[in-house]
């Protein structure tokens, strides 16, 4: 008997503790956010990253009545800042709003200062963007066949110009020598601006560059779009083909811009937060902002981001591998 009055015991006392943490994880949610939420952004002011984070952070401060701020911490290609969330406090009061070439980061650096994995929860997609293959206006090639054929005929004597060495464009070049069999030479800048300029004037031959930036150029006749990435055309760029529409595989992923919270955030707090991001991400101000930079507004759940980080790290890690791209940190 008195065993059974010591399970019976037992078993009250965990039902006990299993309402406070209920009733505690409510209360906590409830009451959140109750004090000041930073932001962190992993580069410096001015970009379209940091000018995301003030612009959901207004919005946020005028749903909930409490203070969001950014945190600039640019330095180590971004790794800093994410490194730094990484350490902070799982309570949702912290946040990193990065881009996608963080999931995938492990397949081209030996070591890293977190594991993507591992140390964040997924709290919400942003926005997605697409990126295309440009020629300048005077290329001897017009559509992306042309251009395969005429860098066919003149093997390592074709560059293309990228955001930087590991970047999406990177890899998409790279890809494309593989999957064309053909030899471009890969040229790294770092910025999209001298890529522009070295694009239009002839300086090299082709260059990978986001829909916001090829938009403008195209209309104006400056250069050439051969073919973009994602499984839909472009919206902006309704006219310009995807490679997947001209039978070549490998270049569905899109990049995308999102907010990771310290691994161990509660789900309830982590289901507020990308609430209230989805609600910022689709007001008419800020939607509309969006697409006029080429960006598609989605504020996805944490759940339906992390599939979406599922599959673009799974996809950019066979394209690495293939290319056998590997960086030093």
């Amino acid at each position: 008997m008195s065993t059974l009055l010591q399970r019976f015991a037992a078993t009250c006392l965990a039902l006990v503790g299993l309402f406070a943490v209920q009733s505690s994880q409510a209360q906590s949610v409830a009451s959140f956010p109750n004090k000041t939420i930073r932001i962190v952004v992993p580069y410096t002011p001015g970009g379209t990253t940091d000018i995301m984070a003030r612009n959901i952070g207004l919005k946020l401060t005028e749903y909930w009545g409490q203070p969001v701020i950014v945190d600039n911490r640019p330095g180590a290609g971004g790794w800093l800042g994410l490194s730094a969330v990484a350490k902070m406090p799982a309570d949702g009061y912290t946040l990193a709003l990065t881009i996608s070439n963080a999931i995938y980061a492990k397949s081209l650096y030996a070591k890293l200062p977190f594991d993507i994995d591992t140390d964040f929860e997924p709290v919400a997609m942003l926005t997605r963007s697409t990126i295309g293959l440009a020629v300048p206006a005077h290329f001897p090639a017009n559509t992306l066949d042309e251009f395969i054929a005429h860098a066919r005929k003149n093997p390592a004597k074709l560059s293309y110009g990228s955001f930087g060495q590991g970047t999406t464009a990177h890899i998409f070049g790279e890809s494309l020598n593989l999957a064309a069999k053909i030899d471009l030479v890969h040229a790294a800048y770092k910025g999209a601006a001298p890529l522009t300029q070295d694009l239009m004037g002839g300086q090299i031959s082709a260059a990978w560059l986001d829909a916001a930036t090829l938009g403008p150029l195209l209309q104006a006749g400056k250069i050439k779009v051969l073919a973009m990435t994602g499984t839909q055309r472009t919206p902006s760029l309704p006219t310009v083909p995807t490679f997947a529409e001209l039978n070549l595989k490998g270049f569905e992923p899109v990049g995308f811009f999102l907010v990771l919270a310290p691994a161990g955030t509660p789900k309830d707090v982590l289901a507020k937060i990308s609430g209230g991001i989805a609600r910022a991400i689709k007001s008419p101000d800020l939607s509309a902002r969006w697409r006029e930079l080429g960006l598609e507004p989605v504020g996805s759940t944490p759940e339906e981001l992390g599939a979406d980080m599922k599959t673009l790290a799974d996809t950019m890690d066979r394209a690495i591998k293939a290319a056998k791209i590997k960086l030093d940190n």
